[in-house]
Formats: C-alpha cells, structure tokens, sequence
C-alpha cells in the first residue's frame, strides 16, 4: 500500500468514526454470572453478532479501533467483554481457569439474551477460549477469525514446563492479592494450554486465520514453530484460510487495522446470507 494511500484512508477513518459516534449506540454493562460480574461492552446491530475474545492481560479495549468499522460494514451486534479479573469485571479466586471462565461467558451471553448464532473473532490467548467455546457450540458459531493465536500445538511439553516455570517465577503473593487476574491466567496456563489440547477447533467451522510476519519470539525455532503450527492448524480442513500478516507484529488489528477489518467482513458475509 502506498504511503499517500494509507494517509487518505486514515482521514476517510477518523471522519468515519466521528460520524458513527454519533449514530452507533453502545451499552456498557456488568453480569453476574455467579459470584463475579463479567463486563460487557456491546455495539447495538441488527445482525448475527459477532463476540470478540482478548488476549492475555487484554480486555475489551483492545479492540477498539476496528469496532465501529466493523459495525458499520456489516450491521452486526458486536459483543467484546472483559474476562475475570481483567478490566472492569470482577474475580471469584474459587472459579478461575479456562473451563469456569467460558461458562461464565454463556452464562453472560445468556442473561443478555444472546442464545442464537454466533461468529467469534479471538487474538492470542483468547484463541484458546474461543477454540473451548467453539466446540461446546458447534451447531451456533457460524465462522471464526483467529488472530495470531496461541495454540496447544506450539506448546509442547518441554516449551509449556519451561513458560510456566517463568512464570511461577514472577507470580507472588503481592500479585496474586493486587491483580489476582494476572496472577491466575498465569497459575492457570498449563493447565488452560493441556485442557485445550484435548478437544479441537471443530473442523465443520470456517476459519481465517492470520499469524504475524514478527512474532511474540525472538527465538528463530520459536518463531518458525508459531508459523509452522498455524499452517498446520489450517491445513486440517480446506474450509480454513491461512494469511499471513506481513510487516505486522502480534498486534495485527493494531498495525494493519482495514486488514483484519476486511477479512472479519468478509467472512461475515460469507456466512451470513
């Protein structure tokens, strides 16, 4: 893309979103879900929503320079949410971990009356919610775009104990009592990462999948096997669209916004007829 292009779009963006400011209303709000409050940020739409899953450490902020892009290309409800002990939601040290994190997430979508079809849109971390979600509602999620996740794939034995160990190295009691969110995704990674392994991404669910041109790793091997476990993942079924995102760190929506705009409108369209 040339340089004056990009300029031009960017003045097209920010008239963009002061119009859609305007228009889109959004709805702030905290669910109980059972002994925590989950924080909900959602763009009203008329259409099939879409529900964005964050990273590690992220909420539902992250996403908040494709939201209203997103919205007003396709009409959809737009439900991106805090995770536990993230954000503005709260945290019950009794129900933490990947599993009790998505049944407070259905529990969420439930109370908020969203019980239909579903498309999801994860980065990082958030892939491996959105792989547990997926496969607990097969028959629901319609579509799903992946950004530079994380996979079980990348983390075999020797990679997860070394990370976890690094972890524990950093986690403490001070951590654990100021942000006990940060504190248990760490606690709670291997046993996310191995909880993921045994099920799958089901294979009946379109995917696009994007991985960085620079990944999280410094490491050559470490990088090669990002890369090498994400074409893999799309290997597995021909309804699965590799790209990869050149010039972009891990941040992809981030460092090339109308690139992961354009593919998560697109595959709205595809299955949203």
């Amino acid at each position: 893309m040339k340089i004056r292009s990009f300029k031009n779009s960017g003045f097209i963006l920010l008239f963009f979103f002061k119009t859609v400011c305007s228009l889109s209303q959004t709805i702030d709000t905290l669910v109980d879900v059972g002994g925590y409050k989950l924080h909900f940020h959602i763009v009203k739409g008329k259409e099939m929503p879409i529900l964005f899953e964050a990273g590690g450490g992220e909420d539902a902020t992250t996403w908040k320079k494709i939201l209203l892009p997103i919205a007003n290309k396709t009409g959809a409800t737009l439900i991106a949410y805090d995770r536990t002990g993230f954000g503005q939601s709260t945290f019950d040290t009794d129900k933490h971990g990947i599993l009790n994190g998505i049944k407070g997430l259905e529990t969420g979508l439930q109370k908020l009356g969203f019980n239909g079809n579903i498309m999801l849109v994860a980065h990082s971390q958030g892939g491996l919610y959105a792989t547990l979600y997926a496969s607990r509602h097969v028959d629901k999620v319609k579509a799903a775009v992946l950004i530079d996740i994380t996979t079980a794939c990348f983390y075999e034995k020797n990679r997860l104990a070394a990370t976890q160990q690094s972890i524990d190295k950093k986690n403490n009691d001070s951590l654990k009592r100021v942000r006990p969110g940060i504190y248990y995704q760490g606690a709670d990674f291997s046993n996310n990462i191995n909880f993921v392994r045994s099920i799958s991404f089901p294979a009946t669910i379109p995917v696009t999948d994007f991985v960085s041109e620079h990944t999280p790793f410094s490491n050559v091997k470490d990088s090669a096997d990002w890369k090498r476990c994400h074409q893999e993942f799309v290997a597995i079924a021909t309804n699965r669209r590799g790209i990869i995102a050149y010039k972009c760190g891990h941040f992809i929506f981030n460092d090339n916004p109308p690139l992961v705009i354009n593919a998560i409108v697109r595959m709205y369209a595809e299955v949203n007829r």
